[in-house]
């Protein structure tokens, strides 16, 4: 054990144990001692003379109740008195009898047992002499006694508090000898434990700081630095592991360099193969590495790519622009990107994107075509609008003029009913041209509107007022919401009342009879107005909601035979309310109905400014 380390630190261990030990254990006697020290002096001393003085006292007491008794003529009191004296008496002997037990001299014990012999003698004389015939000569005999009982008692309160004072000064002596004591002790601890820290020193902190200085100057990379030995303990052993881990390093390091070097030359191999220019540069600027391919699509900067050498401005230049892009030789097109390296250089890649130029153009060039296709597809539209309007409004009025009997009575009444279906069918053909203008002047950018404020109350009433009977021959119930404030929008009436009319439409035509179909307004917190038609119709699925918004699109092709419409009335208000800043959204569940709001930005109530939009 005390070759090793820990057996020198436990060996240590053990001398430092023991001596705390013994140490503590002395300290632990001392006060135990001087505790009982402390005990003895309250138990024997103090209490001798505390119940010595405390006989003393009873006993002064018993005299004035007898100079009370011999005074007083009251039987009653005279009892009462003879009774006390007796119990005083008792108390007398009692404490004098502790003061014997406690006394710590021969002198004192006998003192206390003659005096409480004598106050014995003098109570046995009391009670014989007391007995109300000559009470004066008997007073002046027990008083006679008394003072030579008193004198006792000082005497026995002198020796007790002489034996007291002995006894404090052997304990103060005994308590200044174990402080004397513990003073050495604890100071030859103190360098017995300093010798043997020395020692442990001296025997491992200088080989540990030896193995520290070698461990240190190789974490430096001093992989020659000489180990020395230190025995066969564990230090020993240390070190010579640190020797063994040295050779494993140095072995490890000659394998690592020659690892990177092998991949030094492969990644040297997969640039050169690489289609793609490579250009690695450090955080001054200067080239590192540059690929053949490099060469291949700059041949004028062969010169200029050797390592060592400044990155090329004309590079710079390239990487500057926007897309990184630059066209060589007015033919092939390279595309330029710069990545930062982690020890503050770059490193660029060079691609030839020739090819996608090509495709570029060519889908440059077919959007173009298609862009100027849907120019030609929307003037046809608003020429033909023009030239399908003017004969449709020709059709529609004579059908009216033929279905009122305007110029005179119709001869058959099937005429009548014929010009009245001339005159729906029109109508309705005139509405889908219109949408389809409308949508197409919207995609065109050429439908204006004029904002205004619009009181939202009004605008749905007029609605209400306008579909009235349609919503009566199909026993709809359609009605508006009461609003408690009024509610002023930016908007131009005419599309507003367009908007409105379309999604009141909607709603009588897939709402089936006995519906309910509600039309509200509200403040939204965003500063807009909310108008809302809610119905109890047919309703569609989340999922077929952007079909509906779609122009030229319904949910259902069978919908399309059983009511009218192209399907432009939804995507055409959306564009609409776009226009004016504003969103369409749309809640709908299948045979629960439909809710389509339109949000529109808020306006003061006088009227402003109108200002000119388009889409």
């Amino acid at each position: 054990m005390g070759v090793t380390i820990r057996g020198k630190i436990l060996l240590a261990f053990f001398a430092l144990a023991a001596l705390t030990g013994a140490l503590g254990f002395y300290a632990v006697n001392s006060v135990v001692n001087s505790g009982r020290l402390v005990v003895e002096t309250y138990d024997k001393p103090l209490m001798s003379i505390s119940y010595a003085r405390l006989a003393l006292s009873n006993f002064t007491a018993i005299e004035v109740a007898l100079t009370d008794r011999v005074t007083s003529h009251d039987p009653a009191h005279q009892k009462e008195l003879d009774a006390r004296m007796d119990d005083l008496a008792a108390s007398v002997a009692e404490d004098l009898t502790v003061t014997e037990g406690r006394s710590l001299s021969p002198r004192a014990a006998a003192a206390a047992h003659d005096t409480a012999a004598a106050v014995a003698n003098w109570n046995k004389l009391r009670r014989d002499l007391i007995n109300g015939v000559d009470d004066v000569a008997d007073r002046e005999t027990l008083l006679a006694r008394a003072k030579g009982i008193d004198d006792d008692f000082d005497n026995l309160v002198e020796l007790t508090a002489e034996d007291g004072f002995k006894f404090r000064e052997s304990a103060l002596a005994s308590i200044a000898g174990y402080r004397t004591f513990s003073i050495a002790a604890t100071l030859a601890a103190v360098l017995l434990g300093g010798v043997i820290a020395l020692l442990l020193a001296r025997r491992m902190v200088r080989p540990i700081a030896t193995a520290s200085s070698a461990a240190r100057r190789i974490a430096e990379g001093e992989l020659d630095v000489e180990i020395g030995t230190a025995g066969n303990d564990e230090l020993g052993q240390l070190l010579g592991s640190m020797a063994v881990m040295r050779d494993n390093i140095r072995g490890m390091m000659e394998r690592e360099i020659a690892a990177r070097r092998s991949a030094q030359n492969r990644l040297v191999n997969a640039l050169e193969n690489s289609a793609e220019g490579v250009v690695l540069a450090d955080a001054a600027g200067h080239i590192l590495i540059a690929n053949s391919q490099v060469t291949a699509f700059f041949p004028a900067l062969a010169g200029s790519l050797a390592p060592g050498a400044p990155f090329p401005e004309m590079l710079e230049g390239a990487l500057a622009q926007p897309r990184g892009e630059m066209c060589v030789d007015g033919i092939r097109w390279l595309h330029l990107s710069r990545s930062a390296t982690a020890d503050g250089g770059f490193v660029v890649i060079i691609s030839d994107i020739s090819a996608l130029k090509e495709r570029e153009l060519a889908l440059s060039t077919a959007k173009e075509q298609a862009e100027a296709a849907n120019r030609a597809k929307t003037e046809f539209l608003a020429n033909m609008g023009h030239e399908l309007r003017t004969p449709l409004n020709a059709v529609i009025g004579f059908s009216e003029i033929i279905a009122g009997e305007m110029v005179g009575p119709v001869g058959q009444p099937s005429y009548k009913e014929f010009a009245n279906d001339i005159m729906r069918s029109g109508r309705h053909l005139l509405e889908m041209i219109n949408d389809i203008l409308d949508y197409a002047k919207c995609e065109g950018g050429s439908l204006e509107i004029v904002p205004e404020p619009v009181d939202a109350q009004s605008a749905m009433d007029q609605v209400v007022a306008f579909f009235a009977r349609e919503a009566e021959r199909g026993q709809l119930t359609m009605a508006v919401a009461p609003s408690a404030e009024s509610l002023w929008l930016l908007a131009d009436p005419t599309r507003l009342n367009r908007i409105l009319q379309q999604l009141v439409s909607n709603a009588v035509k897939f709402t089936p009879a006995d519906g309910h179909i509600t039309l509200s307004a509200r403040r939204d917190g965003a500063g807009f107005i909310a108008l809302s038609v809610a119905d109890t119709g047919i309703g569609m699925r989340a999922e077929d909601i952007p079909v509906a918004l779609s122009p030229f699109s319904q949910v259902d092709s069978s919908l399309s035979r059983r009511y009218e419409g192209t399907g432009m009335g939804l995507p055409l208000c959306k564009s609409i309310v776009e226009l004016h800043g504003g969103r369409l959204e749309i809640v709908s569940a299948p045979s629960k109905g439909t809710t389509v709001t339109v949000l529109l930005q808020e306006a003061a109530r006088a009227p402003q400014t109108a200002t000119v939009a388009s889409c």
